[in-house]
């Protein structure tokens, strides 16, 4: 928890001093258009890249595979968005770091190869049934009740 206090406060004291820095060197208001302007600018980057990344975790659902690694990159390209829109430039170096593809892949990598991905199909049941039907008399509008009964067993716990 120490380390994590100590990230936010050094990361926040950096992005001061760049601010001044930067502000000196070129004006205040120029250093809030350029902010502005990165924002904009990554944010138009984030929603195509991320509409990539859904297709592509589309394609690897509809081949049966499990898109972990595109899981991974769009949680990735989120907090690019974030990091973005957040005004800094320490911020934005980071989100655009993130932007890349490279980078993006490098650290999916090796994210998941610390996790443990698993492409579990669900559970097969055998089941028998029956079918009952009640005919109500007592109102025309009463539909045909209808009773499912029956025995289940899952496969997968033999």
């Amino acid at each position: 928890m120490g380390r994590i206090l100590l990230f936010f406060i050094g990361a926040g004291l950096l992005e001061i001093f760049v601010f001044i820095e930067v502000g000196s060197a070129i004006g205040a208001w120029s250093t809030i258009a350029l902010i502005m302007l990165t924002a904009i600018i990554g944010i138009s980057l984030v929603r195509i890249q991320g509409l990539q990344t859904l297709m592509d975790a589309q394609e690897k659902i509809n081949r049966g595979e499990t898109p972990a690694r595109e899981m991974v990159s769009g949680m990735m390209l989120a907090l690019s968005g974030v990091l973005l829109l957040l005004p800094g430039f320490v911020t934005d170096f980071a989100g655009v770091l993130l932007l890349l593809p490279p980078v993006r892949t490098a650290l999916a990598e090796r994210f998941l190869s610390r996790a443990h991905v698993r492409g579990d199909k669900g559970h097969t049941f055998t089941a028998e049934y029956y079918y009952h039907s009640e005919t109500r008399v007592n109102d025309e509008n009463d539909k045909k009740g209808v009773t499912f009964e029956g025995e289940a067993e899952r496969k997968d716990d033999k």
